[in-house]
């Protein structure tokens, strides 16, 4: 009869692994983790499978940037505009412009 019985070990993993599961399986999800990797990790882990969950990097989006829907000459009046108030400089403006015609 030792400090732990089978039986505490199995509430313990019902009361506390359950919920850390859940909880690192849902964050999971969102990442490159994945939400049954986190789960597992929250269930036989805890607190520690759930930093490791936070840890992990989050997915890039399927869809593209709003701004990469505009197009190129959009792009380049929206510099104009900014060059032409003085929000950004003449250097900017060009290199911008650069960068936008050699995408092609």
């Amino acid at each position: 009869m030792g400090l732990l019985e089978p039986w505490h070990i199995i509430i313990l993993l019902i009361f506390f692994g359950v919920p850390f599961g859940l909880v690192c399986g849902f964050i999971g999800a969102k990442r490159y983790v994945g939400g049954t990797a986190g789960f597992f990790l929250g269930f036989f882990l805890g607190p520690i499978g759930l930093a490791v969950v936070f840890c992990s990097n989050k997915k890039e989006p399927d869809f593209p940037f709003p701004s990469t829907l505009e197009s190129i000459p959009d792009q380049i009046k929206k510099y104009k505009d900014l060059f032409d108030s003085g929000a950004i400089t003449e250097a900017e403006y060009n290199l911008q412009k650069a960068r936008l015609l050699n995408q092609n």
